[in-house]
C-alpha cells in the first residue's frame, strides 16, 4: 500500500529557484580575489553542496587560508547584490502553489545559510509567515545529512514515511533517503540524472511532478 503523502519537503537552490549559476559565480570570484582563476568545470564538485563543504574542497585544492567565517562572507555579499535578479526554476512555483491548493503541508529545507534563503524567498515572492523553513544554520550537519529533512518533519509534525522531498542534485536526494523519505529527483540534465541515487524517483518535467505528487497544475 502506497503511503500517504502529508507533507512536500522542497529543496531551495536549483529545485525553486534557479540560482546554480549564481552559486558558482561567487566561488568564482571569491577565487579570483586570491588570484586563482576558476570556471564552470568546478559546478560538478559543488553542485548541492554546503558552503562549508565548498570552503573545504577550496582548502584542500587550491590553497585557500582565509577563514570560512570571512570566506562565506565574501560570497555572500556577492550573492546577495545579485539576489534581487533571482528567477524560478520554470514550472517549479506552479507545482509549488499546486500542492499548496491540495493542502500538502510544506517546508522548504536549504543547505545554503539563512541569510541567502531568505533572500532567495524574497526574490521568488514565498515569504510567509506560516511557512517553515530549514536552513544550514539551524542544524549541526548540512545534506547529504539527513538531519535537515528530519527536523522539517518534526517541525511539520508528520513522519517521515509520510513527506516526500523534491530536489535537483545528487546530494540532496541522498539526505531525503537517508532520513526515510521518498525522493523526487528533478535533476536539470542527463548528467545529473546519472548521478542520483537508485532509490531516487526521477522525474523529466513540471507535469511529472505534479504527478508524482497527485496534484493537478
Amino acid at each position: 500500500m502506497t503511503q500517504t503523502i502529508k507533507a512536500v519537503l522542497w529543496d531551495m537552490d536549483g529545485t525553486l529557484a534557479d540560482t546554480e549559476a549564481l552559486h558558482l559565480a561567487t566561488l568564482v570570484a571569491a577565487l579570483a580575489h586570491h588570484g586563482i582563476e576558476a570556471g564552470a568545470e568546478l559546478h560538478p564538485e559543488i553542485f548541492g553542496k554546503s558552503g562549508r563543504a565548498v570552503h573545504a574542497l577550496c582548502v584542500e585544492r587550491f590553497g585557500i587560508t582565509m577563514d570560512y567565517e570571512p570566506w562565506s562572507m565574501f560570497r555572500a555579499r556577492h550573492y546577495l547584490a545579485h539576489a534581487p535578479t533571482i528567477q524560478a526554476r520554470p514550472g517549479a512555483l506552479a507545482v509549488y502553489h499546486a500542492a499548496c491548493r491540495a493542502g500538502l503541508a510544506r517546508a522548504i529545507v536549504s543547505n545554503a545559510s539563512r541569510m541567502l534563503l531568505e533572500a532567495n524567498l524574497r526574490a521568488l515572492d514565498l515569504q510567509d509567515p506560516p511557512l517553515i523553513s530549514v536552513s544550514v544554520n539551524d542544524v549541526r550537519k548540512g545534506k547529504p545529512d539527513p538531519e535537515a529533512y528530519l527536523r522539517a518533519a518534526w517541525l511539520l509534525g508528520v513522519e517521515p514515511s509520510e513527506a516526500v522531498v523534491v530536489e535537483d542534485s545528487p546530494v540532496g536526494a541522498s539526505a531525503a533517503l537517508a532520513a526515510g523519505m521518498r525522493a523526487l529527483a528533478w535533476p536539470v540534465d542527463d548528467e545529473a540524472a546519472a548521478l542520483m541515487p537508485p532509490a531516487a524517483q526521477i522525474v523529466r518535467s513540471p507535469q511529472e511532478l505534479a504527478a508524482a505528487l497527485g496534484v493537478s497544475l
